[in-house]
């Protein structure tokens, strides 16, 4: 006599689970309404680099000077794209939790920063 254990067919239990396969492996996850743009972030972090490096080789020993100057920078850099602090950090969080969208940023910033040393166009 066989002992029937499963109360399911097992047709029904192999389609739940390659279907559990198939919706854990899609992202269509939409980018929010409010984020940046990969380009435009590349050129915010471009320039927020640059400001990094330009208070680096000002030598302060004070570093409450340096961050009232880069802080100054980056106010400077907002008013330039028209962006504000909150946009800012939510598309930087949101770029922050995709390495591949946030690698292809950084790539972007390391060609920027290279195009405008060549042209000698580092200013903010």
């Amino acid at each position: 006599m066989r002992c029937q254990t499963n109360h399911f067919p097992s047709g029904i239990i192999r389609f739940l689970i390659v279907m559990l396969l198939f919706t854990g492996c899609v992202t269509d996850e939409k980018q929010p309404e409010d984020t940046m743009s990969e380009e435009q972030m590349a050129t915010i972090l471009t320039d927020i680099h640059l400001a990094e490096s330009r208070v680096n080789r000002l030598q302060l020993r004070s570093l409450d000077s340096s961050l009232m100057i880069f802080n100054q920078l980056k106010s400077d850099i907002w008013k330039k794209y028209k962006v504000d602090t909150v946009a800012y950090r939510k598309s930087y969080d949101y770029y922050m939790t995709r390495p591949e969208m946030m690698t292809r940023i950084y790539e972007k910033v390391n060609k920027n920063v290279e195009i405008r040393e060549k042209t000698n166009n580092i200013k903010l």
